[in-house]
């Protein structure tokens, strides 16, 4: 698609395009194991994503068909939103993700209401509580689909309460880096 640009190369644990090794950012243990990004969060990314997520046009979901992998292992379990998100946002835009996957959505986890992500800067993020809480005991291969891996901070911290919940591993997959 027009202004879309896929991600060929980058850290071999999050996809960061800025890095060809593994970034500054994934040299520390964390309980997700990988994350696969599949696209830039470039300009065109960033205003097919306001549509999107922030004015509502759900529809738009089908046209990232064309960049997703035909088959994905691990239970799909995607970052969950907070009631008053999914409230204003009337949908949650990892499971819009999951369900193009074709797979079942899994709620092994559920978001106490913070402060917007975008938000808050870095350094904010990672020193913040976690916010993911789990629902229910997990087993097996988890695979967490989320939007937009910026920081991996929301990813990491999911895959964390997955793995002290009893998941075996915890991988990710996101359309955009930023």
């Amino acid at each position: 698609m027009n202004g879309f640009e896929v991600i060929t190369e980058g850290c071999p644990r999050c996809c960061n395009p800025r890095y060809s090794e593994t970034c500054p950012d994934c040299r520390h243990d964390s309980a997700l194991l990988s994350n696969t990004s599949l696209l830039f969060y470039n300009d065109f990314a960033k205003e097919w994503m306001a549509r999107f997520k922030y004015r509502g046009d759900y529809e738009l979901i089908a046209s990232m068909s064309v960049f997703l992998p035909y088959f994905v292992r691990g239970k799909a379990v995607p970052v969950p939103l907070s009631d008053v998100r999914v409230e204003e946002r009337g949908f949650n835009q990892a499971e819009a993700i999951t369900e193009l996957l074709m797979k079942r959505p899994r709620p092994y986890l559920k978001r106490s209401h913070s402060e917007k992500q975008a938000k808050k800067s870095k350094q904010e993020r990672e020193r913040g509580a976690n916010p993911f809480l789990p629902v229910q005991q997990v087993r097996g291969n988890l695979l967490l689909i989320d939007d937009i891996y910026t920081t991996g901070t929301t990813m990491k911290q999911a895959a964390a309460v997955l793995k002290e919940n009893g998941a075996d591993s915890v991988r990710g997959l996101t359309l955009f880096h930023s």
